[in-house]
C-alpha cells in the first residue's frame, strides 16, 4: 500500500448527536497529482470531512483510504503520508516560526541537519524568512495561515489537506499561496484536497 496518494471515499457518513448529518453518504475519488477543489458553503459538511479524512474524527459509517490505507483502521499510517492545514492553526504564540517548524520536523524524525535545511528552504518557500525569528503572536493571520502550510509540508506528504487556505490571506500571499499548490502538484506529484466556500 503505502505508495499510493490517491484518495478513495464511499458513502461517508458523519452524524452527531441530536443535530442533523453533517456528512451524508459522499462518494469521491481523487486522483494521485490531482488538486480537488471541495466547494460549499459554511455548514456544508466540508471541514467535518476534511476532519475524517485527516483521521481526527471517526465516520458513523462508509469507507475511505488516504494514500492506500484505511482511514479507520490503518490512522497512523494515514497520518505520516499527510500534511493539514486546518481552519484554525494550532500555533504556540511564544515559539518563533522557525521553532515551530523544527519542532515539526523533529516530531516526523528528521535529523538535526535537516531540520535546519528544511525549515529554511519552507521558510523561504512561503515568504517568512524576515519574520522566521519572530514570536508567531506577532504574526498576522496571513502569516499564521502560510506557516501553517509550511508545517503541513515539513515532512514531504504525499497529500496534502488544506482546510479554507486563502482565509485571512491578502491577494498577493493568496496567489502565491496557489502557485504553491499548484507547483506541488506539478512537480512533486503531490495530492491537494482543499476546501473552499
Amino acid at each position: 500500500m503505502g505508495q499510493e496518494r490517491g484518495i478513495k471515499v464511499e458513502n461517508l457518513v458523519r452524524e452527531f448527536r441530536r443535530g442533523p448529518r453533517a456528512v451524508d453518504g459522499i462518494d469521491l475519488r481523487v486522483e494521485p497529482g490531482e488538486i480537488y477543489g471541495f466547494l460549499g458553503p459554511n455548514g456544508a459538511g466540508k471541514s467535518t470531512t476534511v476532519l475524517i479524512l485527516t483521521t481526527l474524527l471517526p465516520p458513523t459509517s462508509g469507507t475511505a483510504t488516504v494514500a492506500g490505507y484505511d482511514i479507520v483502521r490503518e490512522g497512523p499510517q494515514v497520518r505520516a503520508s499527510i500534511g493539514a492545514a486546518l481552519q484554525e492553526a494550532a500555533l504556540d504564540p511564544f515559539l518563533t516560526g522557525r521553532e515551530h517548524l523544527h519542532l515539526q520536523a523533529a516530531l516526523h524524525g528528521l535529523s538535526r541537519k535537516e531540520r535546519r535545511r528544511r525549515g529554511q528552504e519552507l521558510l523561504e518557500r512561503v515568504g517568512l524568512e524576515e519574520a522566521a525569528d519572530r514570536r508567531v503572536r506577532g504574526y498576522s493571520g496571513g502569516m499564521k495561515r502560510r506557516l501553517d502550510l509550511a508545517l503541513a509540508l515539513v515532512h514531504g506528504p504525499r497529500i496534502l489537506f488544506l482546510d479554507e487556505p486563502t482565509t485571512g490571506l491578502d491577494p498577493q500571499s493568496r496567489s502565491a499561496l496557489w502557485a504553491e499548490v499548484s507547483r506541488l502538484a506539478r512537480d512533486e506529484g503531490v495530492t491537494v484536497f482543499l476546501t473552499t466556500q
